[in-house]
């Protein structure tokens, strides 16, 4: 018999800053420590944070150079002639560093981030090309490398960055937006003036998601048209169109970084035939816990029956209360009622549940899983349809330092339908893509996690459960930056084979032992 799921919608954070989620180069000579999230004023992002480097393409948005140092040389032993250095306080050496205090800068300011420096397959990490010292400024955001299957660093994707001149652009006209999933965005807000001269009724937008978000969510249809809710974590990119006097159109192009403070999880995969298809299962371990895992929900398993908000409402048994009840951030808290409203992020759920979580009155819990994705339709666009394929999330916004969570993805059902699914897990670490795995992070050629049709193979007829990776906060350094490390499970190290199994195994236990304890 199918089991009976309480609906659960998603949750959003109103954000000002992406955090950059890597320390800046020792000594701590930026003017600021990084993008920190903070909420919005009012339901739209773009307010009160200092956004710029926008890439208009008709107004450049961008300021002079002002008083800005380019030297001839800068100090880095490989670095390109002309390369801006911060007059106030560089922080360009003469080699690249590999230590984890200095994860994604561009420590020799030639532009390149980590190159030759090693890492894991399916790792990810936020970066920043140009001289460390301008790392979250305003106006300046991190881009996105990813670990190739050769163990070393591709080049940092996306952002804007010291190399574009980042900290002279002008924030009045197109620039950057931050916000995080499941917020209604209005996209007009990254427009600043050069909005201000359109024909009225001519303006556009349209919106080009991340690198595997599929379906892309569509911009609202109804007038204004200029109102975005995007579901998953990444940078999009919003290209604004308006009519000009005299006739013709205009353009600029501007980037929206959405993340959400703290560990955020995230699993999608095909749904060809719609409906109802394939049915997977999203779980999160709790920390410092060998208890095995439990299919259907037990306090060590935060997943689709017993982490979704009616569990927490009726204070179930079965739900997660993994941390202290009272406190407040940033150490971890299983309930926290921050005095200031736009910060109870679980309020502004979409689809009925924000008000939900208001009228508890408790604030948001942490750990708790945003949507459990039981049945959709790929063609649906609107991304407030209840059929919308949406991620499975998870999320713990104040996690703890040093404890290792362990994340499971389990194929609960196919429905008769006879097609395959590959699933791919994003592991987020305050906002940065910190880890993508299953078709990529494996020595396996393409799609290496692959759920058929065929299930009921356990020992007792279990069906798959995919052991994926264990993830840890790190403790703050000196520049306050933390970040996190993802370590994938495999089955074999040496082949880096990932560690598939099935439920009725997984129900008897945990796994292999967790890491050791992480260094500060």
């Amino acid at each position: 018999m199918r089991r009976r799921r309480r609906s659960l919608k998603p949750l959003f954070y109103v954000l000002a800053g992406l955090a950059t989620g890597a320390a800046i180069a020792a000594g701590c000579a930026a003017t600021s420590p990084g993008n920190k999230f903070e909420p919005g004023e009012g339901g739209s992002a773009g307010e009160g944070h200092g956004g710029g480097g926008g890439t208009p393409s008709s107004s450049s948005g961008m300021g002079g150079e002002g008083g800005i140092f380019i030297p001839n040389d800068d100090g880095g032993s490989d670095a390109p002639i002309d390369v801006p250095m911060n007059p106030c306080g560089t922080q360009c050496g003469p080699t690249e560093l590999c230590d984890p205090d200095h994860l994604g800068t561009d420590d020799d300011c030639d532009g390149e981030v980590d190159e030759d420096c090693p890492c894991a397959a399916g790792q990810a990490n936020p970066c920043f090309r140009g001289d460390p010292s301008y790392r979250g400024t305003p106006g300046c955001f991190d881009g996105t490398m990813k670990c190739s299957e050769n163990g070393y660093w591709s080049s940092c994707n996306g952002g804007v960055h010291a190399t574009d001149l980042c900290f002279l652009n002008d924030t009045s006209a197109c620039h950057p937006m931050t916000t995080a999933p499941f917020v209604n965005v209005n996209l007009k807000d990254g427009t600043g003036n050069y909005s201000a001269d359109a024909v009225p009724g001519s303006e556009t937008w349209t919106v080009a998601c991340p690198d595997g978000v599929n379906p892309c969510p569509g911009v609202n249809g109804a007038a204004p048209a200029d109102d975005f809710k995007p579901l998953q974590s990444g940078e999009y990119t919003v290209t604004y169109t308006k009519g000009v006097a005299g006739g013709g159109t205009a353009t600029c192009t501007y980037p929206l970084f959405v993340g959400a403070p703290g560990l955020r999880v995230e699993l999608e995969w095909e749904h060809d035939l719609g409906g109802d298809g394939v049915d997977l299962d999203l779980h999160l371990h709790q920390p410092n816990n060998t208890q095995p895992w439990a299919i259907s929900g037990e306090p060590q398993d935060c997943t689709w029956s017993n982490c979704v908000f009616s569990y927490f409402e009726d204070n179930a048994s079965e739900a997660p209360s993994w941390f202290p009840a009272n406190g407040s951030p940033p150490d971890p808290v299983s309930w926290y009622l921050d005095p200031i409203f736009e910060k109870n992020t679980c309020y502004f759920a979409p689809r009925g549940v924000g008000q939900k979580w208001q009228s508890l009155g408790k604030g948001c819990h942490n750990p708790r899983l945003d949507l459990d994705n039981v049945y959709c339709d790929p063609t649906i666009s609107d991304p407030e349809d209840t059929e919308f394929c949406a991620p499975e999330n998870v999320n713990v916004d104040f996690p703890p330092k040093n404890q290792w969570f362990r994340v499971g993805v389990h194929y609960f059902g196919n429905r008769d339908k006879n097609y395959d699914v590959h699933p791919t897990i994003k592991i987020f670490c305050d906002g940065a893509l910190s880890a993508e795995l299953g078709p990529k992070g494996y020595y396996e050629p393409e799609s290496p996690i692959t759920f058929t049709p065929i299930d009921g193979e356990g020992l007792s007829g279990g069906n798959r459960f995919w052991l994926v990776a264990d993830v840890a906060f790190r403790e703050s350094n000196q520049c306050g930056a933390r970040g996190c490390v993802v370590k994938p499970l495999y089955s074999d190290e040496a082949s880096k084979t990932p560690l598939l199994t099935y439920d009725d195994i997984a129900e008897q236990s945990f796994g292999p032992a967790s890491p050791p304890p992480i260094s500060p």
